[in-house]
């Protein structure tokens, strides 16, 4: 063969090259702007491409190409639109395998995707708060402040001190509370969120962090910090009460916030009379995010609501209605609590721990502006003495006994008909049981007057306490406090 003819041969197989190039070029692998999409043969190589790039016009052999559907003449070059071509194949791998959009979970790309708020999707209600909900109602975020300003003015025993020998009348203006709360659900109405912060606190102390899952509405599960329910009056917010703050048996007996998980029911099996509640937490109180050992608070709650559920978790009967009731009762086993009360108190100075067990029951009425609230509760344990002996002085130190003890309040108000006034009084008693106890006895009782500019967001409310041992009622301390809240 002359070199002219392997020239020749060269620059055919050269042009050849150049017209499947070409071809692929055109292909739907690359959409250019306002040029026509034509679906490739799958068997297609670069020879194939080079013959039957002229048989689309001219040989009536090979079977032309799908429909193809430009743009509307009104339409821009930019803006063509393709009616049913195929799927880009950038989105299909190239074993063949489906596309990613349908083997992704049904719903997840609009659950994903961005959930526009509609006209009137955001609102505010005096107590609730901003309330931003999307459209579809699978997200809500509610946006609350409150904020409690506090005056006392104490003798005795009570209110602000220095030191335990202090008697002298003394007083003090604080902010008693403020709270940020973020709450509502997310990716879906059954998966709801709270988060609460205190900014008076050091570090923005969190107080309630938790997640709450009710698809079941038998079998709710709420994991994360919170109060836990041991009695009602722990539970009820402190911006829902009748009188500036709880009793002393609440203080002496109540369980605190702790890290845990348990399952409950708001209304069980749909009655509209019976709830539960069923957990398990560390122990260890507030803002400790871990536990490592099986020292841990076991309880069972049951309630029973006769006449129907109502808001028996918030004190003062505004709305005004008939009889109502709500009988609680709660059990807790609490595994070597290292504080003398519990959750909350003194540790215990050996260094040691108690086992507890814990009993209450209360009781909510309400009915035509009238309201009483009463509870009992009863703490009874063993000490297991540690391995500290002095203090760090030097001095010995004497194991302190478990506090054993049982404690009962009951306090009843009245709203004057068609007029924002309340009056309200309480009486607690505690009292120790058996010899090995350092509980000791006290009495107390409390008369408030609450003038509500709004029901409890917006309130002002005034009380005076006297508190007593087991002397005379003159030698205990008396208490006068004033306290403002407003809650946006």
């Amino acid at each position: 063969m002359t070199p002219n003819r392997y020239i020749c041969c060269a620059l055919v197989a050269l042009g050849m090259a150049t017209t499947a190039l070409a071809q692929e070029q055109q292909s739907p692998d690359t959409d250019v702007p306002g040029q026509p999409i034509i679906e490739e043969p799958p068997t297609a190589g670069p020879t194939q491409a080079a013959e039957e790039a002229p048989a689309i016009e001219a040989s009536p052999a090979v079977e032309p190409a799908p429909a193809v559907v430009t743009a509307p003449q009104t339409a821009s070059p930019q803006t063509a639109t393709v009616v049913d071509a195929p799927p880009p194949k950038a989105e299909t791998s190239s074993r063949g395998r489906a596309p990613a959009e349908e083997i992704r979970p049904k719903g997840e790309d609009a659950m994903m995707g961005a959930h526009p708020v509609e006209s009137g999707g955001i609102s505010f209600k005096p107590g609730k708060g901003m309330e931003v909900n999307s459209a579809d109602d699978d997200f809500q975020l509610r946006i609350r402040v409150r904020v409690q300003f506090l005056y006392t003015l104490a003798d005795g025993n009570l209110g602000p001190r220095e030191s335990d020998e202090q008697e002298e009348l003394r007083n003090e203006f604080r902010i008693r509370r403020a709270r940020f709360i973020f709450q509502g659900h997310a990716f879906g109405k059954n998966n709801h969120y709270k988060l609460e912060i205190d900014p008076t606190r050091p570090n923005n102390v969190v107080l309630d962090y938790y997640l709450d899952f009710t698809q079941n509405p038998n079998v709710e599960v709420r994991v994360g910090q919170y109060k836990i329910s041991s009695n009602r009056e722990r539970v009820i917010s402190s911006g829902d009460l009748q009188m500036v703050d709880r009793s002393s048996v609440n203080a002496e007996f109540s369980l605190d916030r702790d890290l845990g998980v348990d399952i409950r029911s708001r209304d069980f099996l749909g009655m509209n009379r019976m709830r539960y509640v069923l957990g398990i937490s560390s122990g260890d109180g507030i803002n400790n995010y871990h536990f490592e050992d099986f020292g841990m608070v076991y309880l069972v709650r049951l309630e029973y609501l006769p006449l129907g559920i109502f808001d028996d978790y918030s004190e003062a009967d505004f709305d005004r209605t008939g009889p109502r009731l709500s009988i609680g009762a709660t059990y807790s086993y609490f595994v070597n609590a290292v504080k003398q009360l519990g959750m909350v108190g003194a540790p215990f100075a050996d260094g040691g721990t108690a086992n507890y067990q814990f009993a209450y029951a209360d009781v909510m009425f309400k009915a035509r502006g009238f309201s009483l609230l009463s509870q009992f509760a009863l703490r009874t344990g063993t000490r297991k003495v540690g391995d500290i002996t002095t203090d760090p002085d030097g001095n010995p130190i004497t194991p302190t006994l478990a506090r054993n003890g049982v404690g009962w309040m009951a306090q009843a108000g009245y709203l004057i008909p068609k007029i924002r006034l309340e009056f309200s009084a309480r009486g607690s008693i505690i009292r120790a049981t058996g010899s090995s106890t350092s509980l000791q006895d006290s009495n107390g009782t409390t008369f408030a007057v609450s003038w509500y500019f709004f029901r409890h967001p917006f309130k002002i409310q005034a009380d005076v306490s006297q508190e007593w041992g087991n002397e005379t009622f003159r030698n205990g301390g008396t208490l006068l406090r004033i306290q403002l809240q407003a809650s946006l």
